[in-house]
């Protein structure tokens, strides 16, 4: 099984290794450098010591003096150990011949000064002749040495230095490869498993796959998988306490809300079973009345009940926001009492994907509401806008998705505003909780504003309340816009 480490490490030893390498070449270039610079200080002193011989000889011909002469003689001696010295340079710099040639004419140059010391106070002009050509050749040989060695430091210079660019480009070569190498083994992987990640909080992916064989990545993969399975669990476990305290919590309000009518009933029919015949028919009446008033009571609680538990099937369509409002004005306007006047105005026939009979519900119940608080006129608008644009400030009376409808681009406001009274502001944070109610004497079964949450959370919406600076109270409701052609939101 491959290993992250092993590759990471196997990258950071090629790169030491090449740098290793360079580092090496650049030693041996600058000791081949090193050796021709001495190879040169050997020439460099030959050339001194010949020019000291021309200038003794110039001298010698000149004052024809011994002191010169000895000077000379001196300087030849210097220059043969010099020779000597350096001869394998030398042979090295211009061949093995040269040395020799240069030791046979210091030889002749040392004979022919030893036949011209005989006669130094005399003229002979021959022999001096003889003496500057031997000296002129020795000179001209030098010369030869010393351009051979600047050309061999040339060439060495110039090898240095494409070594030294060839070892550069090598290493920058070996560099993109390691950095390649660790982008595909190491980085890509890395990359696509911060993909999955985001796939996996957008809830398109359930679990992590191996981007890659190394044993590193599969250790993460392995326990990350594990860890969501066990959140998984946990969170099954949480919502089937939920559920208990959710049964629990429907079992105290069926109790509640069903106590009073059947505490009706039982007193009606206690009444009936007691009446010895000598009561009023119109009385019985009454209470049979009562019964069948109070039974039916009871059916709504019930129902109202399981349309807040059960899970509905949704009939999604595509619907003009004015539409919907009409449609739910329409199916109430007949039960509400004369008083009450609704006003629909300007409303945005935005493009609305919903279910119908559902949100038609939502407009129901807050216009009930609005009756039931005392409220006599209703006003119901709508604007397309943008969820950061309308969002409302305070968030503590915010409910619903919040989260997906900031998600889309425009969104559909739709205000329902009343006259009536007003919410008090301890009862704000309850408001959309199930089983609460501020109506008396058990006539609300405080599941109306729960069912409108419910159902505007389905459409991928939320509602906010709050109380208008005039009076009355205001619900909110933000659904998402949909773009789809108007012959499609006919067919529909």
């Amino acid at each position: 099984m491959s290993s992250l480490r092993i590759k990471i490490l196997t990258s950071y030893g090629l790169s030491m290794g090449a740098m290793l390498i360079f580092v090496a070449i650049i030693i041996a270039d600058l000791h081949y450098l090193q050796t021709h610079i001495i190879e040169g200080e050997a020439v460099d002193d030959l050339i001194l010591a010949s020019q000291e011989i021309r200038r003794n000889e110039k001298n010698l011909f000149l004052y024809k003096d011994n002191d010169n002469l000895v000077h000379l003689r001196q300087q030849l001696d210097a220059t043969t150990a010099v020779l000597t010295k350096g001869k394998t340079v030398l042979g090295a710099i211009a061949g093995n011949k040269i040395p020799q040639q240069l030791e046979q004419l210091l030889t002749q140059y040392t004979k022919q000064l030893d036949e011209y010391a005989d006669r130094i106070g005399t003229v002979h002009a021959d022999k001096q002749e003889r003496i500057r050509n031997t000296g002129n050749q020795l000179s001209i040989l030098i010369r030869n040495i010393e351009q051979r060695q600047r050309g061999i430091i040339t060439d060495t210079t110039e090898v240095v230095a494409l070594t030294l660019i060839l070892a550069s480009l090598t290493v920058i070569l070996l560099s993109l490869l390691s950095a390649m190498y660790m982008v595909r083994r190491v980085v890509r992987p890395m990359a696509q498993l911060e993909n999955q990640l985001d796939q996996l909080a957008e809830g398109n992916v359930q679990s992590l796959s191996q981007p890659s064989n190394d044993k590193e990545m599969q250790s993460f993969v392995y326990h990350f998988n594990s860890m969501l399975e066990q959140l998984r669990e946990q969170q099954t476990q949480i919502r089937r306490n939920e559920r208990a305290a959710a049964l629990g919590v429907l079992v105290s309000g069926v109790a509640h809300e069903l106590n009073n009518p059947l505490s009706n009933i039982s007193t009606s029919v206690q009444l009936l079973i007691e009446d010895d015949g000598s009561t009023r028919e119109e009385l019985q009446k009454q209470w049979l009345s009562h019964i069948d008033m109070e039974t039916d009571r009871a059916r709504r609680i019930v129902r109202r009940l399981l349309d807040s538990v059960r899970q509905p099937t949704h009939d999604m369509v595509h619907l003009g926001a004015a539409k919907l409002v009409q449609g739910a004005v329409l199916l109430i306007h007949r039960l509400l009492p004369q008083d009450v006047f609704l006003h629909i105005e300007d409303i945005e026939d935005g493009t609305l994907l919903v279910d119908r009979e559902r949100m038609q519900q939502v407009f129901i119940n807050l216009i009930k509401n609005a009756t039931h608080a005392g409220a006599h006129n209703i006003w119901i608008t709508g604007m397309e806008t943008t969820w950061q644009d309308s969002k409302p400030i305070n968030s503590n009376n915010l409910a619903g998705d919040t989260t997906g409808i900031g998600q889309f681009t425009h969104v559909m406001l739709i205000r329902v505003e009343d006259d009536g009274p007003g919410i008090s502001p301890e009862h704000m944070p309850m408001l959309f909780d199930p089983f609460f109610t501020t109506q008396s004497g058990g006539e609300g079964t405080g599941l109306g504003l729960y069912l409108v949450e419910e159902i505007i959370n389905e459409q991928s919406g939320c509602v906010a309340v709050d109380n208008r600076d005039e009076g009355g109270a205001r619900f909110s409701i933000w659904l998402p816009l949909e773009h789809v052609s108007t012959t499609e939101q006919e067919k529909q």
